[in-house]
């Protein structure tokens, strides 16, 4: 009798992705194959199994109820390769670990992006990809590592946790104050203009803090980048809710009413359970975690970003 052909990992690997990304072509373009070794590949494993693995409609293509416990193993399986190929990777010299990072703008382009040596913990060997993106990134699918949000994302499969908080305010700019004057009290915000994002592309309820604050404001300017809400702010196109972090950098903005108009976010970060027993990542994690402990009264609003303490920590000790 003639040995029954074994499962291949490449095989396996291939309807993990296909369950992951729920099409041919999005498996495809993640392994980086054609669509028609992904569609050979599947049928294989489904020919050694004698059983079909997908149940496919115009939707899209949906892992059928008994092939779950099957990706479970193949979950697993992948992790341990993973670790097996970091594990190998240590111990060689000019080898490029990555670890991707998502989460919102803000948390990106006006916190993270300067922290990188710290997630690295001086590292060469270790890459960050930094992902700003405005919507919910999905963990399972592994299209990110580490998932940075102003939400618990509560999502099983999931190891999350809070690492910090953010304090958000008003501001405004002296061009605005000179042509439209300034609130002085929350009951003459309504009668104010504003800028804020786009209603219809937010997907994240926590970034609502504008109508937080004003329930219909009128809003003049709109954009899904908080860095272009700050400069229409910092030109008077209107007043500007933002996190501390992103509206204290720029010194032409200043706080409306700080002692009234205050709002907290709790900043979360999860991790798929898989990746977080890979060293790399859970390493990373950890740098992150304790970033945002040692910056903890920087992000609610109440001292110095480190850059300028650090700036003014080199003017206090160069020599005269």
């Amino acid at each position: 009798m003639a040995e029954r052909p074994k499962l291949a990992w490449d095989d396996l690997r291939v309807v993990l992705e296909v369950a992951r990304q729920g099409s041919i072509y999005g498996a495809a373009k993640v392994l980086k194959v054609d669509h028609s070794t992904v569609t050979r590949r599947v049928a294989h494993v489904e020919l050694m199994l004698e059983r079909r693995l997908f149940d496919r409609s115009s939707r899209g293509i949906r892992a059928r109820p008994d092939t779950e416990e099957l990706l479970k193993h193949i979950q697993m399986m992948e992790v341990h390769a993973a670790a097996m190929h970091e594990a190998i990777g240590l111990g060689t010299e000019n080898r490029t670990r990555t670890v991707r990072v998502a989460t919102m703008e803000g948390l990106s382009s006006g916190y993270l992006a300067r922290r990188v040596e710290e997630m690295t913990l001086g590292d060469p060997s270790l890459r960050i990809e930094l992902f700003s993106n405005p919507h919910i990134v999905d963990l399972l699918k592994k299209e990110t590592d580490i998932f940075l949000s102003f939400f618990d994302p509560g999502i099983a499969g999931l190891v999350s946790e809070q690492i910090g908080e953010i304090a958000i305010y008003l501001y405004g700019s002296e061009p605005y104050r000179l042509k439209h004057g300034l609130p002085q009290s929350r009951d003459e915000l309504a009668a104010h203009r504003y800028v804020g994002y786009i209603p219809e592309m937010i997907s994240i309820d926590s970034v609502r803090w504008l109508e937080e604050i004003v329930p219909e404001p009128n809003v003049t300017f709109c954009s899904n980048s908080v860095i272009a809400q700050r400069s229409a702010a910092v030109a008077g196109t209107g007043l500007v809710v933002l996190p501390a972090f992103v509206g204290d950098e720029s010194p032409a903005l200043f706080r409306i009413m700080p002692e009234d108009i205050r709002i907290l976010r709790p900043v979360w970060m999860s991790v798929g359970l898989e990746q977080h027993l890979l060293k790399t990542i859970k390493q990373t994690a950890k740098a992150i975690a304790r970033i945002f402990e040692a910056d903890r009264e920087f992000l609610l609003g109440g001292a110095d970003s480190p850059d300028v303490r650090l700036l003014r920590a080199h003017a206090l000790t160069r020599p005269s």
